[in-house]
């Protein structure tokens, strides 16, 4: 069996410390590294406000967005007949609003694929060899970076 590059070491720390929300000692033991070299990749990489950032949901955001254009267009649809059109400010906010939510979803779309991922290889882990989890991994990560570039 293989042993850990310095970069599979850096990616699993990052997923344990990030999605699976473990402390820094226990990431440096299960990966094998110190915990000063944890310490230098989590203020490196920053990856406490990555961890954060998961802890809010793009779905929560995305479900405010919605919620907060609706009251904007239930607001208009209340003025006078005649006077149901947004003003040039309102429209302009429904133009960021709509941008900012089509964005939102096509970044759900990533994260849907990349937990997709990660269950597999969880999977893999349990039932395939390390060579063939590395080799999968690797492949999955290429494709997921493919993903967001389009």
């Amino acid at each position: 069996m293989a042993e850990m590059t310095i970069a599979d070491k850096q990616y699993l720390a990052k997923i344990l410390f990030t999605r699976e929300q473990l402390e820094q000692k226990v990431v440096a033991k299960r990966v094998g590294i110190s915990e000063k070299t944890m310490s230098k990749w989590v203020n490196e990489f920053n990856w406490k406000m990555l961890r954060n950032r998961l802890l809010v949901g793009k779905e929560e955001i995305l479900t405010n967005m919605y919620e907060q254009l609706e009251e904007l267009n239930n607001a208009i649809k209340e003025r006078e007949k005649g006077q149901r059109f947004a003003n040039s400010k309102e429209a302009d906010i429904q133009v960021k609003y709509t941008a900012s939510i089509r964005n939102l979803e096509t970044d759900l779309a990533i994260a849907d694929l990349v937990e997709s991922g990660i269950r597999f290889i969880k999977h893999l882990q349990q039932v395939g060899t390390y060579q063939q989890v590395l080799e999968i991994s690797s492949l999955w990560n290429g494709f997921i970076q493919a993903s967001i570039k389009k």
